[in-house]
């Protein structure tokens, strides 16, 4: 967990995707909301700075984690914004701990991976575990590569990058990966009530915009805004029109 900004401003939670950490995902977003916000870094559980988990677990043990930092932290109720597998985990953190959301931004996010989408992703995870075993290469490599790549990051920070998202244990990587493709929001997802933003790129290959609208359909009054040609990694390509969006939302 790392905090920035402010100890009196409103504080803001940042939840990071599957496979990275939470300055690796926000170092573009985060550093700049804490000039105005309490800003909350949460490293979830095998990410990180927090400790590897080698055994099953699910997105909502997760989300009790974070609704219990942020009790030790003193923090009765904060705005939580979650990216991919980080939104899975908000919208979990919302149903079980209401009163600690006070508003909810998802980008990137799905409420469920279709089932033919979790088998194929099953299969995927099992090769990924064997080969990370087998080489101890994986998901940091892929990872860095493209990102450095399509230049979402740039190539000066590229050890940087690899060595915060570096998984050490495949074992852990798998569990993760296993965790957000069991995640299934579509039974309750509607319930919540609390102002929600869904903030969509149109050209995400992971987590495809038609799944991201899905999700904002269902969430009452829910607002959405999709990036016109912006990629799964879209918080590392539009800063800018991030923070501005939080900023309107938030304010």
């Amino acid at each position: 967990m790392r905090e920035a900004g402010p100890a009196d401003a409103p504080p803001v939670v940042l939840i990071h995707g599957l496979g990275g950490s939470s300055l690796g995902e926000w170092y573009r977003v985060g550093p700049r909301l804490s000039e105005r916000r309490r800003v909350i870094l949460v490293d979830h559980r095998s990410h990180g700075l927090s400790p590897l988990a080698t055994d099953r677990y699910e997105v909502e043990d997760v989300a009790d984690e974070i609704a219990a930092i942020l009790d030790r932290l003193g923090v009765g109720s904060a705005d939580v914004v979650g990216y991919s597998m980080g939104g899975a985990i908000a919208q979990a953190l919302a149903a079980r701990h209401p009163g600690l959301v006070r508003r909810l931004v998802l980008i990137a996010t799905f409420a469920a991976f279709p089932h033919r989408r979790r088998r194929l992703l099953s299969v995927g995870a099992l090769l990924t575990r064997a080969w990370e075993r087998l080489t101890g290469l994986g998901t940091p490599e892929v990872r860095t590569g493209y990102l450095l790549r399509v230049g979402a990051v740039e190539p000066r920070h590229a050890r940087w990058l690899w060595q915060e998202t570096h998984r050490r244990n495949p074992d852990a990587g798998y569990e993760a990966t296993m965790a957000t493709v069991r995640f299934d929001s579509l039974d309750w997802v509607g319930r919540l009530d609390l102002p929600t933003l869904v903030v969509v790129p149109t050209r995400d290959m992971l987590v495809p915009a038609e799944w991201q609208l899905e999700l904002a359909s269902r969430i009452p009054g829910a607002k959405t805004v999709q990036v016109e040609g912006a990629h799964h990694e879209v918080v590392w390509t539009h800063p800018d029109l991030i923070l501005s969006e939080l900023d309107s939302f938030l304010a």
